[in-house]
C-alpha cells in the first residue's frame, strides 16, 4: 500500500469515527438545566427583574439582622458528629 492510499484510508475512517459522535441530543441533555431556570424563577420576588435587573447597588442593610444571621451561621451550620461506633466491614464468610 503506498503512502496515499494510507493516506485516504485514515481519512475516510478518521471521517466515518468523527460522523458517529454526531447524534441527535437525548431529552436529558435537551432539557439540561431547566430545573435551576425554574427555580429562579419561582423564587424570584419580582419577576420583572429577571428580564430586566437594576442596575442600583445595594448601599444598606439592617445591621442587626446581618449580626444575627452572622452569629446563626457561626453556631448553627452543620457540625460533624463523632462516630461512635466502629464500622465493621465484613468480607466473606
Amino acid at each position: 500500500m503506498n503512502t496515499k492510499s494510507l493516506y485516504s484510508a485514515v481519512v475516510v475512517t478518521s471521517s466515518l469515527g468523527l460522523a458517529a459522535c454526531v447524534a441527535e441530543p437525548t431529552l436529558t441533555e435537551t432539557n439540561f438545566g431547566d430545573s435551576v431556570r425554574q427555580m429562579i424563577q419561582v423564587q424570584t420576588y419580582d419577576p420583572s427583574t429577571l428580564t430586566t435587573p437594576s442596575t442600583e447597588t445595594v448601599d444598606s442593610s439592617d445591621g442587626q439582622r446581618l449580626e444575627n444571621v452572622l452569629e446563626a451561621y457561626r453556631t448553627d451550620v452543620a457540625k460533624p458528629a463523632a462516630v461512635n461506633e466502629p464500622v465493621v466491614i465484613n468480607v466473606g464468610q
